[in-house]
């Protein structure tokens, strides 16, 4: 596993789990609006939570 992936794993993983903050320290970021750009990709618990009420899970 390369850390590209690794890092786009945790991303996915972390979602909207862990606070921004955190994850600048994490990543490495020197700027949370980096971190929020990068990490956007990765929010979906909106979609996720809509999918849910349609799907019944």
């Amino acid at each position: 596993m390369s850390m590209h992936i690794a890092r786009h794993s945790f991303g996915n993983i972390s979602g909207d789990k862990i606070p921004i903050q955190m994850l600048q320290k994490l990543y490495r970021h020197s700027s949370v609006a980096t971190t929020m750009l990068y990490q956007a990709n990765f929010m979906r618990r909106d979609t996720d939570s809509a999918l849910d009420k349609v799907l019944n899970f």
